[in-house]
């Protein structure tokens, strides 16, 4: 009989020979038989080996059912099959390791007659298939019985996958009985078919997990080698067992070095404690992953800000294996965002503190009710000195300022530039009208002495303006204004002198205040002396200028640039109100013009319109005028108009309003939430915008309950479809919690002040 043609292995139905019937149970297998079988199993049972397995199952063909030759082919990753397995008459082990095309045992098979999940080949049949290879049953006589073994004849059991797919061959050859074998032979031999197709489904499927295993840690070590990210394999205990060259070469240190380390021992040591925090949480179970950005010390004692990701690697009892932990260099980022909030706080010629700056320490004193003094210091006759020498020779002189007024002011306190020639000191802690009177003279004194600019040895006076803080101050601005009321009283009488604001004297009912009024009705009938500046207003997805408010500057002859605080409301007293809202509608509308095009300034300018302007039948057709004179198109102009305003309007003013929000000019509602009726508006006004007041906007990171009413707000908005806008926004923390509520703009010193 060949040799080739007997080389595999499946499970299958029980086989079906002439005369016997294939659904005959197995348990009329004899009993010696079964117990043999059994004990093959269980041998099976214990082996994880494929060769192993093999092995037994032909040892088994040939010890248990009798054969005097069996072999099982395996198929190989090339498409054909190889002989692995083969017991039987002496040589036949050279049998080992030959192979055929896997297309012959296909159509050995197809070939063969079917016994139940057997193929038999009779001598009677078609020999040419097999006639090629070598012969391993010898000659021998043929009894005469009718089911006798010829030696020309082979049983076959085809070795299927799951599904159906052709993995090996188990051939069998030489009954000791001379007969073909019977029911209970050919049952067992199925049973060993099952088992072998088994092993070698099992053992292709470990092949090829284990490649797919080993192509996987080749990919991730290529990647983990020559990522550009630093990367570092970490112990349960903090130990770094494995590291990049990206990582070695982010602090400095050998790969030798840092495997040698922990986690710890690179770690900043302000950032140490929140690091070790997540780190054990990580190991605890109670996060899989975290994310930080932490400062590393390297090698040569600098220090690298990186953003660290961080992820743990668990066994099937979530027990951590290794940690997997990347760094991405972000210095360059952190030193351009320390520098642009050093910009954004910080005046660029002196580099004191701004206003945004001064704004925010006062913001923090009056929120936790700590007493504070406020001194705001003009520099007299600058203007003069600045024109005549030179702006470069201006810019040494308030440098000279800067640093004679640092040297004079006590521990503690903090000096800004807010201005031109404007500095401002804050003195915390209980400073009443004498000790602001004593520490302004000792500034005014110090002004005295001769300052060195190159050559020149000027003498400059100052004059200053001080207010302590009180329980009615809410704002920083409040306090800011009242000292500079007190610098407006100090520059009137003299100049060179020391003033502390008071509420009696520094808003009297004058022949001052009638002179004032004077001034500005001139400025109003002449055009001139009325100015629009500008603040922006930024979107909270990219912080990008979507637009800005128009705020009124009057600039005073005599007085210089004065804000709405100190006219205003002379102005509602006088009916000035009127005209100067006119004067600012037509000079928005021409800022809005200016800035079309111009990404810095936004798409559109917001205008105040004050109750005195509403309920005559003039504004629809001012609005319109206005537009058509200076080409400006309605969605680029913002009619705003306070709460307080809208809640007393009459039903003449809400048509006016309505007429305007039919043009396509946006209205805004500002100063939110200092109402009563709020509600009503939003559900009977056109409002497209709702400006938050900044009075909710100041305590918000102190006050949870303001930040909810802020929070219900928005959301509220949000749901109507009403764009919101958080006024006098001045801090990080702020600017968060706003975004996180979900408001869309804001606006306020944090971002810019006001520009012409």
């Amino acid at each position: 009989m060949t040799t080739s043609g007997r080389d595999a292995l499946h499970i299958g139905a029980l086989c079906e020979t002439p005369g016997v019937n294939a659904r005959q149970s197995a348990t009329t297998v004899d009993r010696s038989l079964l117990d043999g079988v059994l004990a093959v199993v269980r041998e099976l049972g214990g082996s994880s080996e494929l060769g192993e397995a093999l092995e037994l199952i032909v040892g088994a063909a040939a010890g248990v059912l009798g054969f005097g030759a069996a072999a099982i082919n395996v198929t190989t990753p090339e498409g054909d099959l190889r002989v692995d397995a083969v017991v039987g008459p002496p040589g036949v082990e050279e049998l080992l390791g030959t192979r055929r095309p896997l297309a012959f045992w296909r159509e050995l098979l197809e070939a063969a007659e079917p016994w139940g999940e057997l193929r038999f080949f009779s001598h009677e049949r078609d020999q040419s298939l097999v006639d090629q290879f070598t012969t391993w049953t010898p000659p021998s006589p043929v009894g005469p019985e009718p089911d006798a073994w010829h030696p020309e004849d082979s049983l076959l059991a085809p070795l299927w996958d799951g599904e159906r797919q052709l993995v090996g061959v188990l051939s069998v050859d030489q009954p000791r009985t001379g007969r073909r074998p019977d029911i209970q032979q050919c049952t067992v031999l199925e049973v060993f078919a099952g088992q072998a197709a088994r092993a070698i489904c099992d053992a292709q499927a470990r092949q090829v997990a284990h490649a797919h295993r080993l192509e996987v840690e080749s990919r991730w070590r290529l990647a983990f080698e020559h990522s550009p990210t630093g990367g570092a394999l970490v112990a349960p205990d903090g130990r770094m067992t494995q590291v990049n060259d990206a990582y070695a070469a982010m602090l400095g240190y050998s790969r030798d070095q840092l495997v040698q380390m922990t986690f710890a021992d690179i770690t900043h040591p302000d950032d140490l404690p929140v690091n070790i925090q997540l780190f054990d949480e990580l190991i605890a179970g109670k996060r899989d992953s975290y994310q930080m950005e932490k400062r590393y010390v390297r090698a040569d004692g600098g220090v690298v800000s990186a953003l660290l990701h961080v992820g743990a690697i668990r066994d099937e009892a979530g027990a951590v294996q290794t940690i997997v932990s990347q760094i991405s260099d972000i210095t360059g980022r952190k030193l351009a965002e320390e520098r642009r909030a050093y910009q954004l706080t910080h005046d660029p010629l002196t580099g004191l503190p701004n206003r945004v700056q001064l704004g925010d320490e006062l913001s923090r004193s009056l929120a936790v009710r700590q007493s504070v003094g406020v001194l705001f210091c003009d520099i007299d006759r600058f203007k003069t000195i600045n024109d005549s020498l030179g702006r470069q020779a201006g810019d040494e002189l308030l440098l000279a300022v800067a640093q004679r007024l640092s040297q004079v002011i006590p521990s503690g306190c903090t000096l800004g530039r807010v201005g031109g020639d404007e500095f401002v000191v804050l003195a915390p802690g209980d400073y009443d009208a004498p000790k602001l009177r004593r520490l302004g003279d000792k500034l005014v004194a110090a002004m005295r002495e001769p300052l060195a600019v190159g050559t020149f040895r000027p003498t400059l006076g100052v004059s200053i303006g001080a207010a302590a803080s009180v329980s009615w101050h809410q704002h920083p601005d409040d306090l800011m204004r009242d000292a500079e009321h007190a610098l407006l009283r100090a520059k009137q009488h003299g100049r060179g002198l020391v003033e502390v604001y008071d509420p009696h004297r520094d808003h009297p009912s004058t022949l001052e205040d009638l002179q004032l009024e004077q001034a500005l009705r001139l400025a109003v009938d002449s055009g001139e002396g009325v100015l629009a500046y500008l603040q922006p207003i930024v979107s909270l997805v990219d912080e990008s200028v979507v637009g800005a408010e128009s705020l009124m500057r009057w600039q005073h002859p005599e007085r210089g640039l004065l804000l709405p605080a100190d006219f205003l409301p002379m102005a509602e007293d006088s009916g000035l109100i009127v005209p100067l809202g006119w004067r600012m509608l037509e000079l928005s509308a021409q800022a809005a013009a200016s800035a079309a095009g111009d990404p810095k300034r936004g798409e559109w300018v917001a205008v105040n319109v004050s109750g005195s302007q509403l309920g005559r039948e003039l504004l629809p057709a001012a609005v319109r005028r206005t537009l058509a004179d200076n080409d400006v198109a309605p969605h680029r102009l913002h009619i705003e108009i306070t709460e307080t305003v809208l809640v007393d309007a009459s039903q003449q003013a809400i048509r006016e309003v309505r007429e305007v929000a039919d043009m396509g000019v946006s209205i805004a509602l500002d100063d939110f939430g200092t109402g009563y009726s709020s509600l009503s508006l939003l559900r009977d006004l056109p409002i497209s915008v709702v400006k938050i007041d900044r009075s909710f906007i100041a305590p918000i990171a102190e006050d949870r309950r303001t930040a909810a009413l802020v929070r219900s707000v928005v959301a509220m908005c949000n749901a109507l479809g009403i764009s919101t806008v958080a006024e006098g926004v001045e801090t990080r923390e702020q600017l968060a919690l706003v975004r996180a509520f979900g408001c869309d703009h804001a606006q306020g010193y944090l971002f810019g002040c006001p520009e012409l």
